[in-house]
């Protein structure tokens, strides 16, 4: 629940009309944003980590945030002292999402 962390940020993107930026990259923006306070977070040694889920999406979890229209949350990112040493993420073989452009 949200009670899960002594911190949590609320991710909100707003999305605003503009010729050159889309909504859709806008909305990639914010969650870059939001990465980049996950790895600051893990590079200060404090646990982090960005959920999502029906809580994101609830109409009346934006009107709570007083979002207006054009505002969306993105996610949850929840901040605080790691009960455990992080686990090692599994070695993916990156075969399947890279591959040499042959021009």
């Amino acid at each position: 629940g949200p009670l899960r962390a002594p911190l949590v940020v609320v991710v909100i993107a707003r999305l605003q009309d503009h010729f050159k930026v889309p909504h859709s990259e806008q909305r990639i923006t914010a969650g870059c944003a939001a990465h980049g306070v996950l790895l600051a977070a893990y590079a200060l040694g404090i646990g982090a980590v960005w959920r999502t889920g029906e809580l994101s999406y609830a109409p009346q979890v934006a009107k709570g945030f007083g979002l207006e229209a054009g505002e969306e949350v993105l996610g949850f990112l929840y901040l605080g002292t790691p009960l455990n040493p992080p686990r090692e993420a599994p070695k993916v073989d990156v075969g399947g999402f890279v591959s040499e452009w042959q021009g």
